[in-house]
């Protein structure tokens, strides 16, 4: 006979799957990543800010010549007497320039940074969702996977039970050791499959355990016995249309038409003349004079040559924000789709669990009497052996028809 054993270790942690999905949001990189995008654009809005304030600058010259900088003659009689001066001096100024009407692009400037901001923190909603449906359904995985090992194990047990008889029944000479090599190998094919389910749980493991931050895979999964009585889809149904309306994907569609409007307003802008108002402050000393002064003053600017491709500029923008406003159309008919193809999807994954039942009782049943038959010498080895087979897919059949249930599941819990 073949052993095997658990890859499981007992003394290992042991996780929900809401425990999986809360360290995952808290530990994966990809997530660190966006929330750091969300800090990001919380700099880029404080600096918008910034434009609302006067713009300041310092300036400062220090000259020394070689020999004066001014030389002149002036007539003095007959004669001409030379003069020169400014050999060294020191220059400064201090400036600013307070804007009062920019055509609106500091205030829209602004409306746009605080719009980026709330895009990446949608952004991250969505990322945050992702990860916990690719925890969900990996952990679904590690369910179904483990589930049939412990069918096999059960398998296993009735296989033992089967070698032990046929070794009774050759060593009597009721059958031929042809009997006992079929038991064998049947053995040797469940260890194979064994094998194949520990490798994959491992894989699984280390999968969920990059999502989540929980170690090398050196962790085990807590799922409820309900696993195989799984809750009706009606349970889950939500309204589609308010649904769409929840969906980051479908207010991220909003803001980029609320983008494009404000870009609308940010070209007709270049377009408007510009007020600032300043005050200017210097000092200057030159040969060991010195002098402060200082002035007020007013700018305005108009853009008139802009005007000329300007135009062009601001109907290119208002056609941006058409395509904005179908792209944002489209985007709420294919999230609605989408949340259908969710809801028929998890419809079809139950409707796949009532029929792997009922395989499971044929099955089931077709093992048992096997096995009477089996004993009372009406049938073949090769009869049980098939029907231990039939038995041990129906059953695996079943765990994967929940795992496929309880991940579509969470796909139209995400969608939804």
């Amino acid at each position: 006979m073949i052993a095997w054993v658990c890859c499981c270790s007992m003394n290992a942690q042991e996780y929900t799957l809401e425990q999986l999905q809360e360290m995952a949001v808290q530990n994966n990189r990809t997530l660190k990543n966006a929330r750091l995008d969300v800090e990001a654009a919380k700099e880029d809005r404080t600096k918008a800010r910034t434009n609302f304030f006067p713009q300041v600058s310092a300036s400062a010259v220090g000259f020394h010549g070689f020999d004066d900088l001014i030389q002149t003659s002036m007539p003095a009689g007959e004669q001409t007497m030379p003069i020169s001066m400014v050999k060294k001096g020191f220059v400064g100024s201090v400036m600013a320039v307070q804007p009062l009407f920019q055509g609106g692009q500091i205030v829209n400037g602004n409306k746009l940074a605080d719009l980026q901001e709330e895009v990446r923190r949608l952004q991250l909603q969505m990322t945050e969702k992702d990860m916990e449906l690719q925890v969900a359904k990996y952990y679904w995985q590690l369910v179904s996977l483990q589930s049939n090992i412990a069918t096999l194990d059960s398998v296993k047990v009735q296989l033992d039970e089967v070698h032990r008889l046929t070794q009774q029944y050759v060593d009597a000479g009721v059958t031929t050791h042809n009997d006992l090599l079929r038991v064998e190998l049947k053995e040797q094919e469940l260890a194979s499959n064994h094998l194949e389910l520990e490798n994959g749980i491992s894989i699984v493991k280390l999968l969920l355990a990059q999502l989540t931050g929980t170690g090398e895979g050196d962790y085990n999964i807590y799922h409820s016995a309900s696993f195989l009585s799984p809750s009706l889809p009606a349970t889950y149904l939500k309204d589609k249309e308010e649904a769409v309306g929840h969906r980051e994907e479908y207010a991220l569609s909003q803001k980029n038409e609320d983008a494009q409007s404000l870009n609308v307003k940010m070209e007709r802008g270049k377009l408007l003349p510009s007020l600032s108002v300043g005050v200017n402050g210097f000092y200057q000393t030159i040969d060991s004079h010195d002098n402060t002064n200082g002035m007020v003053f007013a700018t305005l600017s108009m853009p008139i040559s802009d005007w000329w491709g300007g135009t062009h500029a601001v109907r290119k923008a208002k056609i941006q924000r058409l395509q904005a406003e179908n792209d944002r159309m489209e985007a709420r008919e294919k999230l609605a789709i989408d949340i259908q193809s969710a809801w028929n999807n998890m419809e079809e994954a139950y409707k796949q669990i009532d029929i792997a039942r009922a395989s499971v009782v044929s099955a089931k049943e077709n093992l048992r009497m096997q096995r009477i038959f089996y004993g009372a010498g009406t049938t073949t080895m090769t009869d049980l052996l098939d029907a231990i087979s039939l038995y041990t897919q129906s059953e695996s059949q079943l765990v994967t028809a929940c795992a496929t249930y309880q991940m579509r599941v969470a796909e139209y819990q995400r969608k939804s």
